[in-house]
């Protein structure tokens, strides 16, 4: 329909993968990939796949005009590890600011919360933790950087996946990806040739470091010190196994630490036994999902909501500026962050700033694993149903979905149409 643009979101299980067809039958990507131990109805290159023909039934092509990638978490970026995207001429691509690799600043900080993440597992025996807590634990770890046995699958990594957003692709109009926002400014607004009658709003994450929160580990208080210290004197890089991210981002063998006498090593010990190192870990992980692009793409009447996985941080700063509410208070689709999770859509932003009855899609999935801490949680599904918000599940494609939702007879994906 000419008149309406179109968001399809996949069914890949626990992540996010959405393709936007907005005027002009331009085409947008915004994430695509899943967790290795909550795969929905694609493997990777099945992904690939379903995408690429896709697009060919919409512009009779395999291009994609914006290709985004709000953070670099498995769950959003892992099918960007296909070979198949070797076939797929895109416009732009998207990253937020802390992937460029030619930042000092980025990769200061991610060499510093690498660091720290291995540092946390070196440390992690001494805490005697039980398998269940290990689990959650080494899970964290693993998605913040540490590459620990038994997480991921396949030959495939978060560092190929980047890789191929840098990089890869059969052409690119734009050569280098385009780092958000590229000022401090909130909202930053422009608008590209890639994407006629699209006005783009970027509202996070922060431009300056200081602002993100939990991106520097060693700002956390006296806990983590402790625990990064004892890590420090306890094992060696050796010991820790290697990491899913690129040489650019490592740390080198002589900064990984220092030795401590015993006098001083008892005493962070003490120190550390009231410390809760798997809060230490999710602190790590969560700091992933601080760094997520938050869109809003404005195309005539409509404006839709893209958060990734942005947590209270960041949602913070954007209600707190004037500019960024009023764009919210006129949002007609909003993506639920995070898959549903109890830090990504705040009370504030449902209840007070966003219209009532939007609609609005859930990537998720439902069930056991340590990394779906109740997800999607009951409380914000029934905040959801108080304002009448018209949404839809990715793990629930049978059930019966809400006027200008319509589902592929395979429950591959669902598709919702939006006047603008």
């Amino acid at each position: 329909m000419s008149d309406t643009i179109c968001i399809r979101m996949y069914n890949v299980g626990f992540g996010d993968c959405f393709l936007l067809t907005l005027p002009e039958k331009r085409t947008m990507l915004v994430d695509a990939g899943f967790h290795s131990q909550g795969k929905g109805r694609f493997s990777g290159d099945e992904l690939a796949d379903q995408i690429i023909q896709d697009l060919r039934a919409i512009t009779g092509k395999a291009r994609i005009d914006v290709v985004v990638a709000t953070h670099r978490h498995q769950d959003h970026v892992f099918a960007f590890n296909s070979s198949q995207w070797k076939q797929v001429e895109v416009g732009e691509v998207w990253l937020p600011w802390v992937e460029n690799r030619r930042d000092k600043e980025a990769t200061r900080l991610w060499k510093k919360n690498q660091k720290f993440a291995m540092q946390l597992a070196a440390v992690a025996p001494s805490f005697s933790l039980q398998k269940e807590k290990l689990d959650v634990f080494n899970f964290m770890l693993w998605n913040a950087g540490v590459d620990l046995p038994g997480f991921g699958f396949q030959a495939w990594s978060n560092a190929g996946a980047l890789d191929c957003l840098h990089e890869g692709f059969a052409s690119r109009d734009r050569g280098a990806p385009r780092f958000l926002p590229e000022t401090e400014s909130i909202p930053e607004s422009f608008e590209t040739p890639a994407l006629p009658g699209v006005r783009v709003h970027i509202l996070g994450p922060a431009r300056k470091a200081e602002l993100i929160a939990d991106l520097d580990p060693e700002a956390d208080g006296e806990t983590y010190r402790a625990l990064a210290l004892l890590a420090a004197n306890n094992a060696s890089p050796g010991q820790l196994g290697s990491t899913p991210f690129s040489d650019t981002w490592q740390v080198p063998d002589e900064e990984q630490g220092f030795r401590l006498d015993s006098i001083e090593i008892d005493r962070l010990k003490k120190l550390a036994q009231g410390a809760d190192i798997i809060f230490a870990a999710e602190k790590l992980d969560g700091m992933i999902n601080s760094t997520s692009l938050v869109l809003v793409l404005q195309v005539g009447k409509a404006r839709l909501l893209l958060p990734g996985d942005a947590e209270w941080g960041t949602w913070k700063r954007i209600l707190e500026d004037d500019d960024a509410r009023a764009l919210l208070r006129g949002a007609t689709f909003l993506k639920i962050g995070h898959h549903g999770s109890h830090n990504a859509t705040s009370r504030t932003l449902l209840e007070t700033i966003l219209p009532r009855e939007i609609s609005a899609m859930i990537s998720t999935q439902a069930g056991v694993g340590n990394f779906r801490n109740n997800i999607p949680l009951e409380e914000l599904m029934d905040a959801l149903t108080q304002r009448a918000v018209h949404y839809v599940r990715s793990d629930q494609v049978n059930a019966e979905l809400p006027d200008g939702f319509v589902k592929s007879q395979d429950g591959r994906w669902i598709d919702l149409h939006l006047p603008y």
